[in-house]
């Protein structure tokens, strides 16, 4: 159990990794347009979305990024949304993971995608 643990968060850290730049794109393009209605994937500063050896899937949508899993994250969904004020920007990111059939992917989810 310990060495599929240790392989769970090894799969979610590439995920986490990837979704970095694309935070960091969104909030650069809420701030230049005054919100997230532009931020999409692809245009506007923000990369295309991509896939990796554990991701299947990723879509930007007015700055929500949504990751889904594959192989060892078989099941995963992962959707990181933007909190934005208009006098402060974005504040925040809302996590939320779904899982369907592996309730210990969903705990070790929510302790990689720690986003604030």
């Amino acid at each position: 159990p310990a060495y599929q643990n240790y392989l769970r968060k090894a799969a979610l850290t590439d995920l986490l990794q990837t979704f970095v730049p694309y935070r960091t794109a969104i909030e650069l393009c809420a701030l230049d347009h005054g919100g997230l209605t532009v931020c999409d994937g692809g245009s506007n500063g923000i990369p295309s979305p991509t896939t990796t050896r554990y991701l299947s899937a990723m879509s930007v949508a007015k700055g929500v990024v949504t990751l889904t899993g594959q192989e060892s994250l078989n099941g995963l969904g992962v959707t990181l949304t933007p909190t934005w004020d208009n006098a402060e920007g974005v504040t925040g990111w809302q996590r939320v993971c779904t899982i369907t059939g592996n309730s210990a992917l969903q705990q070790a989810c929510e302790d990689v995608f720690r986003v604030k």
